[in-house]
């Protein structure tokens, strides 16, 4: 799900055929929330397909599960989450507000720095998306040393 996600990112065509066959595929392997990692890009295929209905539930099961103190990452998925959601409707203020909060504390969800990536390559094409270019600048003046390039398209505007 997430090569599908950066694949757009970087300006290439959604592929609906291989969405739908993520979103059916994770709602099949991934029924309830439980891992941070496996959440986040179910969360994604959800976002993709639309399905708020899904998102809010899994947000409450996550939630849930938090209370319970059976969550470490705490409300950082749902809130990735609705800014994933955000960022599909084009809204890109609103993925700006969820996500932007998150930037720093990303290591939460577990993972590799490529799958934080996926959240951080959003937040970037959502400044892009807002005409926030002066904060898409400073997001990339920040990243870590030796990062790998920035697949986003949209970012030769920037120079």
């Amino acid at each position: 799900m997430s090569f599908l996600w950066r694949w757009e990112l970087a300006g290439h065509q959604r592929d609906a055929t291989a969405w739908r066959a993520m979103h059916d595929f994770s709602a099949r392997a991934f029924p309830r929330a439980g891992s941070a990692f496996s959440d986040l890009h179910v969360a994604v295929a959800q976002a993709v397909a639309g399905d708020d209905a899904a998102l809010a539930a899994r947000a409450g099961q996550i939630e849930a599960l938090g209370r319970e103190g059976r969550y470490p990452s705490g409300p950082c998925v749902p809130t990735v989450s609705r800014g994933f959601a955000a960022f599909e409707r084009g809204d890109y203020a609103a993925a700006i507000d969820a996500l932007e909060p998150l930037a720093d504390e990303l290591e939460r969800i577990g993972g590799s720095h490529a799958q934080l990536d996926l959240v951080r390559f959003t937040l970037l094409k959502a400044y892009i998306g807002a005409d926030r270019q002066d904060d898409a600048r400073r997001m990339l003046s920040v990243r870590r040393p030796r990062a790998s390039a920035v697949p986003v398209a949209g970012l030769a505007a920037l120079h």
